[in-house]
């Protein structure tokens, strides 16, 4: 499908130490206002959708390239809100690419995609990092409008992640929902739960080793955000990283947790207290 709209982010390091955001390509619904910086050291970007949310006719394209020894942050001004579908025939599509160089670091950190009742959507993401580059990044999905009782009405919600280290794949990520012909609630696929997030961790070059003592500090968060209303795991990935999954009964602990695992995970990754990013509207 060809892309309706694009946006490319490029940033740079500037020789006095700070992070350049330049902005190569944004088409509506895209909009990046400019760059800001974070009392942590990166530059963040606000990525704004003019539209509101995502329609049934869209093909997203978000290009993020980090070059050597750039701090990039990126997030939403809001959630991603994926509006009903017309027809059957219709599916929107909404693709990330980004690639981190060496010694650079990305945080990509969106608000919750929220998919509307009758809704049909896709999205995609390939992150390449050289070594000794690193992210976090996270996602995170909502059951539906549940203000408006639609709770797991959309038609079919289904992602692609892929995650590229040094060369090598160490993390391939693929599900699929259908809510309407499949029931969310079985013991089998979410149980109790309604909303689920994930959060990506690595450092390209890092020996197991360096992971494993990673994975014992965030079980012990984990274990400590953990409830009834809301479970964390924790699980080193092949190599170059880990990954962290949560389910809940609710948004809120759910996301308040997920700001607790990357705090405690920015810290272990970078030694740097990590900001919560600021939101324009």
């Amino acid at each position: 499908m060809v892309p309706s709209a694009n946006l490319h982010l490029e940033f740079e390091a500037h020789n006095a130490g700070a992070t350049i955001l330049r902005i190569r390509e944004q088409r509506p619904p895209w909009r990046v206002i400019r760059g800001f910086p974070t009392p942590s050291g990166e530059t963040l970007a606000h990525v704004h959708n003019l539209s509101g949310g995502i329609l049934d006719c869209d093909s997203l394209l978000c290009t993020i390239n980090v070059g050597w020894r750039a701090q990039a942050q990126v997030t939403s001004t809001g959630a991603t809100r994926v509006y009903r579908s017309r027809s059957a025939e219709n599916r929107a599509l909404q693709r990330v690419q980004a690639s981190i160089a060496s010694d650079a670091y990305l945080e990509y950190l969106p608000d919750q995609v929220i998919p509307f009742a009758g809704s049909r959507f896709r999205q995609e993401a390939r992150v390449e990092l050289e070594r000794g580059g690193a992210i976090i990044w996270w996602d995170r999905v909502a059951p539906g409008r549940e203000a408006c009782d639609e709770i797991f009405q959309f038609e079919s919600l289904s992602s692609d992640f892929a995650l590229v280290a040094d060369g090598e794949a160490i993390a391939i990520e693929r599900w699929a929902l259908s809510p309407l012909a499949h029931r969310l609630d079985s013991l089998a696929r979410l149980g109790g739960f309604r909303h689920f997030a994930t959060c990506y961790v690595c450092r390209a070059g890092e020996p197991a080793a360096y992971w494993r003592g990673f994975e014992s500090q965030l079980h012990t968060t984990a274990d400590r955000l953990s409830s009834s209303e809301v479970l964390w795991g924790v699980t080193s990935l092949r190599a170059h990283g880990i990954v962290v999954r949560g389910v809940a009964t609710s948004g809120r602990p759910l996301a308040a947790g997920l700001v607790e695992i990357w705090k405690a995970a920015k810290w272990i990754l970078c030694g740097r207290v990590a900001t919560v990013p600021r939101k324009v509207h």
